[in-house]
C-alpha cells in the first residue's frame, strides 16, 4: 500500500491578517504541515484522520500568543501526542461498539406498561399544576428550562436561599402526591432499588 502525499495541501499562507502572531503561525502552517501530516500518518495509518489531527493541532495553536509553541520540535511532539490521544480514542469507541453488539435490546414496552406510563404523566402534569403559583414557576424553570438556582433567582428577583426553600418544597409536595405512583407492590430484583431521603 502506498502512502497517499500530502504535498498537493501545502498553500501559500494568506496575508494581511490583522491579528497578532498571525504571521508566524502562518508561516509555521506553510512550512510543517505536509510533514507533520505524514509523521502522523506513521501513527494512525489514515490520511484523513492525519490531516484532522494536524489541523486540530494548528486550531488549537491559532488561539495561542506564545511564539514557542511554533517551533518545530513542540509541533512534532504536540502532534505525537495528539496522534496517540487519537488512537487511544478510537480504541475506546471500538470496545464500546462490541459491548453494545453483545447487548440486548431493550424489550417492547406493553401495552400495560404504555398505560402506566400515561397515567404517570397525567398525574406529575397534574401535580406540578396544583404546585402554589411561585413554587410551580421556579421548579418549571429549573426542571424544565434547566435555569440554574442563581439564574432563576436573578430571573424573578429573588435570593437565591427563597428559590432553593421553593424548590425544596415542590420536591417535598410532588414526592407526597406521587407516592401512590411510584410504590411498587413487590421489590424488582432486576434494577437496584434506591430510597429516597
Amino acid at each position: 500500500m502506498s502512502e497517499p502525499s500530502f504535498r498537493h495541501l501545502s498553500s501559500t499562507p494568506r496575508s494581511g491578517s490583522a491579528r497578532a502572531g498571525a504571521t508566524a503561525w502562518e508561516a509555521a502552517f506553510a512550512t510543517y504541515y505536509v510533514d507533520l501530516c505524514e509523521y502522523v500518518l506513521r501513527f494512525v495509518g489514515s490520511g484523513a484522520a492525519a490531516e484532522d489531527v494536524v489541523h486540530d493541532l494548528f486550531l488549537q495553536l491559532w488561539d495561542t500568543p506564545d511564539q514557542d509553541h511554533l517551533s518545530r520540535p513542540y509541533l512534532f511532539v504536540a502532534a505525537r501526542n495528539r496522534a496517540l490521544k487519537y488512537l487511544r480514542h478510537r480504541r475506546v469507541v471500538a470496545a464500546w461498539i462490541e459491548r453494545a453488539s453483545y447487548e440486548e435490546p431493550p424489550m417492547a414496552d406493553s401495552p400495560e406498561d404504555e398505560c402506566l406510563r400515561r397515567e404517570l404523566d397525567d398525574a406529575v402534569r397534574r401535580a406540578i399544576a396544583e404546585l402554589p403559583g411561585r413554587c410551580r414557576e421556579i421548579f418549571v424553570l429549573h426542571r424544565r428550562d434547566e435555569l440554574s438556582y442563581q439564574e432563576i433567582a436573578a430571573r424573578l428577583g429573588l435570593s437565591l436561599g427563597t428559590v432553593k426553600s421553593q424548590m425544596w418544597r415542590a420536591t417535598v409536595r410532588l414526592k407526597q402526591r406521587l407516592t401512590p405512583y411510584l410504590a411498587t407492590s413487590s421489590p424488582r430484583t432486576d434494577r437496584p432499588s434506591y430510597q429516597l431521603l
